[in-house]
Protein backbone atom coordinates (compact mmCIF):
# COMPACT_ATOMS: atom_id res chain seq x y z
CA UNK A 1 0.00 0.00 0.00
CA UNK A 2 1.48 3.70 -0.84
CA UNK A 3 2.43 5.63 2.16
CA UNK A 4 0.30 8.71 2.24
CA UNK A 5 1.92 11.86 2.91
CA UNK A 6 -0.05 15.02 4.02
CA UNK A 7 1.31 18.64 4.28
CA UNK A 8 -0.71 22.04 5.22
CA UNK A 9 -0.59 25.11 3.75
CA UNK A 10 -2.95 28.21 4.32
CA UNK A 11 -1.66 29.26 1.04
CA UNK A 12 -1.98 26.27 -1.46
CA UNK A 13 -5.67 27.86 -2.50
CA UNK A 14 -3.59 30.28 -4.65
CA UNK A 15 -0.70 28.15 -5.82
CA UNK A 16 -3.37 25.92 -8.03
CA UNK A 17 -1.11 25.09 -11.45
CA UNK A 18 1.64 26.37 -9.70
CA UNK A 19 4.34 25.70 -7.11
CA UNK A 20 4.54 26.25 -3.89
CA UNK A 21 7.36 26.58 -1.53
CA UNK A 22 6.52 24.93 2.02
CA UNK A 23 7.47 26.19 5.16
CA UNK A 24 10.57 25.23 7.20
CA UNK A 25 8.61 23.12 9.49
CA UNK A 26 6.29 21.29 7.16
CA UNK A 27 9.89 21.04 4.85
CA UNK A 28 11.13 19.40 7.56
CA UNK A 29 8.77 17.22 8.69
CA UNK A 30 7.50 15.84 4.93
CA UNK A 31 11.02 15.36 3.93
CA UNK A 32 13.36 14.05 7.43
CA UNK A 33 10.46 12.68 9.36
CA UNK A 34 8.04 11.23 6.39
CA UNK A 35 11.67 10.74 3.96
CA UNK A 36 9.44 11.90 0.81
CA UNK A 37 11.62 13.31 -1.75
CA UNK A 38 11.69 13.93 -5.34
CA UNK A 39 8.74 12.90 -7.22
CA UNK A 40 6.62 12.03 -3.90
CA UNK A 41 2.94 12.50 -4.15
CA UNK A 42 1.66 14.66 -0.77
CA UNK A 43 -2.04 15.56 -0.16
CA UNK A 44 -1.90 19.35 0.45
CA UNK A 45 -4.60 20.50 2.72
CA UNK A 46 -5.47 24.42 3.40
CA UNK A 47 -8.10 24.14 6.33
CA UNK A 48 -10.58 25.57 4.49
CA UNK A 49 -12.02 22.64 2.77
CA UNK A 50 -9.88 22.27 -0.04
CA UNK A 51 -7.11 18.97 -0.34
CA UNK A 52 -4.47 19.41 -3.76
CA UNK A 53 -2.38 16.47 -5.13
CA UNK A 54 0.87 17.80 -4.90
CA UNK A 55 4.33 16.55 -6.73
CA UNK A 56 7.97 17.38 -4.90
CA UNK A 57 9.88 19.06 -7.15
CA UNK A 58 12.60 19.98 -4.80
CA UNK A 59 13.11 18.25 -1.29
CA UNK A 60 14.98 20.87 0.83
CA UNK A 61 14.42 20.13 4.66
CA UNK A 62 14.22 24.14 4.49
CA UNK A 63 12.16 25.04 1.55
CA UNK A 64 10.35 22.36 -0.49
CA UNK A 65 9.04 22.81 -3.89
CA UNK A 66 5.94 21.33 -4.64
CA UNK A 67 3.91 21.34 -8.15
CA UNK A 68 0.18 22.30 -6.96
CA UNK A 69 -2.96 20.69 -9.34
CA UNK A 70 -5.83 18.60 -9.27
CA UNK A 71 -8.49 20.35 -6.30
CA UNK A 72 -10.66 18.11 -4.31
CA UNK A 73 -13.44 20.94 -2.25
CA UNK A 74 -15.75 19.64 0.86
CA UNK A 75 -18.64 21.01 1.69
CA UNK A 76 -18.48 22.20 5.33
CA UNK A 77 -19.84 19.02 7.57
CA UNK A 78 -23.61 19.25 8.48
CA UNK A 79 -24.63 19.82 11.19
CA UNK A 80 -21.54 21.90 12.69
CA UNK A 81 -20.42 20.11 15.61
CA UNK A 82 -18.70 23.17 18.03
CA UNK A 83 -17.80 20.85 21.57
CA UNK A 84 -17.02 23.23 24.61
CA UNK A 85 -15.17 21.29 27.72
CA UNK A 86 -14.22 22.24 30.75
CA UNK A 87 -10.31 22.87 31.28
CA UNK A 88 -9.06 20.26 33.87
CA UNK A 89 -6.70 20.47 36.29
CA UNK A 90 -2.96 19.58 34.84
CA UNK A 91 -3.94 20.76 31.41
CA UNK A 92 -5.66 17.32 30.07
CA UNK A 93 -8.13 19.25 28.67
CA UNK A 94 -5.27 20.00 26.12
CA UNK A 95 -5.04 16.60 24.76
CA UNK A 96 -8.47 16.55 22.99
CA UNK A 97 -7.70 19.26 20.46
CA UNK A 98 -6.23 16.76 18.48
CA UNK A 99 -8.95 13.76 18.99
CA UNK A 100 -11.92 16.18 18.47
CA UNK A 101 -10.08 17.46 14.99
CA UNK A 102 -9.61 14.41 13.98
CA UNK A 103 -13.76 13.12 14.66
CA UNK A 104 -14.73 16.50 12.54
CA UNK A 105 -15.50 18.77 15.83
CA UNK A 106 -15.57 22.53 13.66
CA UNK A 107 -14.82 24.22 16.76
CA UNK A 108 -13.92 23.79 20.32
CA UNK A 109 -13.98 26.02 22.77
CA UNK A 110 -12.51 25.46 26.59
CA UNK A 111 -14.41 26.67 29.14
CA UNK A 112 -13.54 28.23 32.64
CA UNK A 113 -16.78 27.05 35.32
CA UNK A 114 -17.80 27.04 38.82
CA UNK A 115 -15.36 23.62 39.40
CA UNK A 116 -12.26 24.58 36.88
CA UNK A 117 -9.12 23.70 38.21
CA UNK A 118 -6.82 25.42 35.47
CA UNK A 119 -6.47 28.48 34.08
CA UNK A 120 -4.86 30.30 31.27
CA UNK A 121 -3.51 33.81 31.86
CA UNK A 122 -3.91 36.73 29.29
CA UNK A 123 -0.39 37.02 29.09
CA UNK A 124 -0.17 33.48 27.92
CA UNK A 125 -2.96 33.13 25.76
CA UNK A 126 -1.64 33.90 22.55
CA UNK A 127 1.33 31.05 22.79
CA UNK A 128 -1.24 28.88 24.01
CA UNK A 129 -3.74 29.62 21.06
CA UNK A 130 -0.79 28.88 18.86
CA UNK A 131 -0.05 25.50 20.51
CA UNK A 132 -3.62 24.63 20.43
CA UNK A 133 -4.07 25.47 16.51
CA UNK A 134 -0.60 23.40 15.87
CA UNK A 135 -2.36 20.65 17.61
CA UNK A 136 -5.47 20.61 15.58
CA UNK A 137 -3.13 21.10 11.84
CA UNK A 138 -0.62 17.90 13.12
CA UNK A 139 -4.78 15.89 13.49
CA UNK A 140 -5.38 17.16 10.12
CA UNK A 141 -2.54 15.89 8.57
CA UNK A 142 -3.08 12.42 10.40
CA UNK A 143 -6.64 12.10 9.68
CA UNK A 144 -7.30 13.83 5.93
CA UNK A 145 -9.73 16.11 7.82
CA UNK A 146 -10.52 18.76 5.29
CA UNK A 147 -11.68 20.85 7.60
CA UNK A 148 -9.12 23.00 10.43
CA UNK A 149 -11.27 23.87 13.63
CA UNK A 150 -11.46 27.26 14.92
CA UNK A 151 -10.20 27.21 18.55
CA UNK A 152 -11.89 29.95 20.47
CA UNK A 153 -9.84 31.69 23.94
CA UNK A 154 -10.76 30.08 27.04
CA UNK A 155 -14.48 31.41 28.08
CA UNK A 156 -16.97 31.10 30.57
CA UNK A 157 -20.01 29.41 30.29
CA UNK A 158 -22.23 31.79 30.90
CA UNK A 159 -20.86 33.70 28.25
CA UNK A 160 -21.00 30.51 25.43
CA UNK A 161 -24.48 30.32 26.73
CA UNK A 162 -25.21 34.15 25.63
CA UNK A 163 -23.26 34.26 22.85
CA UNK A 164 -24.30 32.51 19.76
CA UNK A 165 -27.71 31.02 18.46
CA UNK A 166 -26.36 27.45 18.94
CA UNK A 167 -28.56 24.68 20.47
CA UNK A 168 -27.33 23.61 23.33
CA UNK A 169 -26.76 19.79 25.12
CA UNK A 170 -25.14 20.22 28.23
CA UNK A 171 -23.91 16.57 29.89
CA UNK A 172 -25.48 16.43 33.15
CA UNK A 173 -24.72 13.78 36.30
CA UNK A 174 -27.60 15.07 38.00
CA UNK A 175 -30.53 16.47 35.74
CA UNK A 176 -33.80 15.00 35.72
CA UNK A 177 -34.48 15.65 32.07
CA UNK A 178 -31.98 13.92 29.73
CA UNK A 179 -32.14 13.60 26.58
CA UNK A 180 -30.10 11.10 24.74
CA UNK A 181 -27.49 11.67 21.75
CA UNK A 182 -27.90 9.44 19.76
CA UNK A 183 -31.16 10.74 18.23
CA UNK A 184 -30.81 15.10 18.68
CA UNK A 185 -34.19 15.30 16.77
CA UNK A 186 -32.81 18.50 15.66
CA UNK A 187 -32.65 20.33 12.30
CA UNK A 188 -30.32 23.09 13.77
CA UNK A 189 -27.33 23.99 11.39
CA UNK A 190 -24.52 24.29 14.11
CA UNK A 191 -24.93 22.20 17.58
CA UNK A 192 -22.90 22.83 20.65
CA UNK A 193 -21.94 20.34 23.26
CA UNK A 194 -20.72 21.01 26.33
CA UNK A 195 -19.31 18.69 28.77
CA UNK A 196 -18.00 19.89 32.34
CA UNK A 197 -15.60 19.62 34.63
CA UNK A 198 -14.40 16.60 37.39
CA UNK A 199 -17.56 17.06 39.59
CA UNK A 200 -20.37 18.57 37.31
CA UNK A 201 -21.27 21.18 37.32
CA UNK A 202 -22.73 23.50 39.81
CA UNK A 203 -26.84 23.66 40.89
CA UNK A 204 -26.78 27.20 39.65
CA UNK A 205 -24.60 26.77 36.14
CA UNK A 206 -27.44 24.41 35.07
CA UNK A 207 -30.58 26.44 36.19
CA UNK A 208 -28.37 28.93 34.34
CA UNK A 209 -28.08 26.98 30.78
CA UNK A 210 -31.83 25.85 31.47
CA UNK A 211 -33.20 29.10 31.40
CA UNK A 212 -31.06 29.55 27.80
CA UNK A 213 -32.71 26.77 26.18
CA UNK A 214 -30.45 24.16 26.88
CA UNK A 215 -30.75 20.90 27.04
CA UNK A 216 -29.32 18.23 29.04
CA UNK A 217 -28.13 14.38 27.92
CA UNK A 218 -26.28 11.97 29.96
CA UNK A 219 -23.50 9.65 28.44
CA UNK A 220 -24.98 6.51 30.73
CA UNK A 221 -24.99 5.55 34.82
CA UNK A 222 -21.30 5.35 34.89
CA UNK A 223 -19.27 8.10 35.86
CA UNK A 224 -16.41 9.50 33.37
CA UNK A 225 -13.63 11.37 32.95
CA UNK A 226 -14.52 14.80 31.64
CA UNK A 227 -12.12 13.92 28.71
CA UNK A 228 -13.18 10.77 28.01
CA UNK A 229 -16.74 12.67 28.50
CA UNK A 230 -16.20 14.88 25.52
CA UNK A 231 -15.29 12.40 23.13
CA UNK A 232 -17.93 10.02 23.67
CA UNK A 233 -20.33 13.03 23.08
CA UNK A 234 -19.12 13.74 19.89
CA UNK A 235 -19.21 10.39 19.03
CA UNK A 236 -22.46 9.64 19.81
CA UNK A 237 -23.92 12.62 18.61
CA UNK A 238 -22.45 12.57 15.01
CA UNK A 239 -23.87 9.15 15.33
CA UNK A 240 -27.00 9.64 14.88
CA UNK A 241 -26.35 11.78 11.61
CA UNK A 242 -24.45 9.62 9.58
CA UNK A 243 -26.12 6.54 10.56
Amino acid sequence: MTRQFRVFSPQSNSCADEELILPEDESRHLCKVLRAGKGSVVEVLDGLGSIFKGVVCEADHEATRLKISKLKSFDRPNPFFRVAFSMTKSARWEELIRPLTEMGAGRLTPLVSDRTESKVSRDKESRKLAKWEKSAIEACKQSGNPWLPLIDPPMKLEDLLRSADHSFYLGSLRASSVKPLVNLGTSAPVICLVVGPEGGWTRQEEEFARSKGAEFFSLGPNVLRAETAALCALAVARSGFLG
